[in-house]
């Protein structure tokens, strides 16, 4: 018995389906279909290609879009690296729209380098050094590390949980859905650069009003002094 949501495999006596939870009413048994046999219902259709990804293959390719064939490869071969999240770190989880990983990616690692940075101050004898640069630039990369490491891992999930919530809320309608998964999949640039432009703004413009202030202090200065 297979779940015609998710495509896990049933056992018998279960009551819902430990990966998505459809209720057993759902499910059908697959284990009868025939290649060649015709079948109507998009639930019995998406058991075929979910065996491999927990999700059917040509939803994944409306998901990723255009670099489906990469993803793809490295989720058959297990692969574990990915230069984008090692490069980019928290952008690249929010080009592809992980918001909530980023979340704990961003709150995680900033409970790391605090607790590190703490430890390490006290103890070098509350004094600031070369030593705990080093260490945290360390720790930084570690983390980094880490996240390029299971990024795929995590991007494969993300899409699956996106996926299966979107053939729940339309199960029967299937121009809606694969429209929706294609949007929940949709991939930008403009919040990441804006992102990391914003502090390089902000900076230059604390830069102006600062030399601004201590221009105006000089030329009072001035001022002063030639009276």
């Amino acid at each position: 018995m297979y779940c015609t949501y998710c495509g896990k495999i049933l056992y018998e006596g279960d009551r819902f389906c430990a990966n998505c939870g459809t209720p057993p009413k759902t499910h059908i048994d697959a284990d009868n279909l025939l290649p060649s046999q015709h079948i109507t219902d998009p639930f019995s259709e998406r058991i075929r290609n979910t065996a491999e990804f927990g999700v059917s293959e040509e939803d994944l390719r409306q998901f990723v879009g255009p670099r489906t064939e990469v993803y793809l490869q490295k989720w058959r071969e297990d692969s574990r690296w990915n230069w984008p999240a090692f490069v980019f770190g928290g952008y690249w989880l929010l080009y592809r729209g992980m918001y909530l990983y980023l979340l704990l990616y961003l709150v995680a690692g900033s409970l790391v380098i605090n607790l590190a940075g703490s430890l390490l101050y006290a103890i070098s004898g509350n004094t600031f050094s070369g030593g705990i640069v080093a260490a945290l630039f360390t720790i930084c990369l570690a983390i980094r590390i880490g996240l390029a490491i299971s990024a795929n891992t995590l991007y494969l999930s993300h899409a699956r949980r996106k996926i299966n919530a979107l053939y729940q809320r339309y199960p029967s309608d299937n121009d809606t859905r694969e429209e929706k998964i294609a949007q929940a999949g949709e991939t930008s640039l403009y919040i990441p650069i804006a992102l990391a432009v914003l502090p390089l703004l902000i900076s230059l413009v604390f830069g102006a009003f600062t030399y601004l202030h201590y221009y105006k202090q000089i030329q009072t200065e001035i001022r002063q002094l030639q009276q």
